[in-house]
Parts: structure tokens; sequence; C-alpha cells
């Protein structure tokens, strides 16, 4: 009995390691090689009409490492940017799915073309919303 008690203590210990969670986080792994997402703070913004408002979960997939470092730089450009995109939309308008999905192509195209100012576009792949609430 006292040989199980020590099996089993071993491994809680090992689930509760750096190595039982080596690969969350999202992404991957962000090494210099391979592709990493990039989190925004949550954009919260004013729709039309009174009392509307779009709160929306943001990631970027970014090439490498190297590419997130350099994008991270200009993140209150990137929130301005998806800030003056979402405002005063229609609510009903973008609870359909695909005009959703038309707004998240025209966030990833308006982020593109504000990094390309600063000399820093190279190594966005995508934009996806993780979450996008409409209320």
């Amino acid at each position: 009995m006292g040989k199980v008690k020590y099996l089993l203590m071993a491994l809680m210990l090992w689930a509760a390691s750096p190595v039982g969670y080596a690969n969350e986080g999202g992404g991957g792994g962000g090494e210099e090689g391979g592709v990493s997402y990039l989190p925004l703070e949550s954009i919260i913004v004013n729709l039309q009409g009174k009392r509307h408002y779009l709160r929306a979960d943001i990631q970027l997939l970014v090439e490498n490492q190297a590419d997130a470092d350099k994008i991270k730089a200009h993140m209150p450009m990137i929130r301005h940017t998806l800030i003056m995109l979402f405002s005063n939309r229609d609510p009903a308008e973008i609870s359909a799915v695909a005009e959703r999905e038309n707004l998240r192509q025209s966030a990833l195209e308006q982020v593109t073309l504000s990094l390309e100012k600063v000399g820093a576009e190279h190594g966005l792949e995508d934009l996806f919303f993780t979450d996008f609430m409409v209320q």
C-alpha cells in the first residue's frame, strides 16, 4: 500500500509540474520557426442605437515569435484601427454570421494596412475572433 501512495503522489506532482502544461497557452509554442497567436485586449465599442455594444476578443496569427514582438510594439495603433472599424455599426447586421466573417476580413485588411505604414506587416497571417458579443 505504501508504494501505491508514492506512485499516486508522484503522478500528482508530475501533473502539476510545468511539463504537464507545456503545450497550453494556444499557438504553436512561439518558437522562432513556428506560428504564434498574439492576443489583443478586449475591444469594446458602442454600436448604433441606444445602449448597444460590441465586445470582441481577437488573436492575431503570426509566423514566429520575432514577428510577434515587432507587431506587439504597435498594439496601440492596432487597437485604434479596430475600434474605428467596429464603432457605430448596426447591431442587427453584425449579428449575422456572414457579416461577422466580412468584418473579420476587413479587420485583417485594415490591421495589415496600418502595419504596412510602419513597416511591420511581415509575419501577420490572419486575425481571429475568439469571442464576439453584441449586446
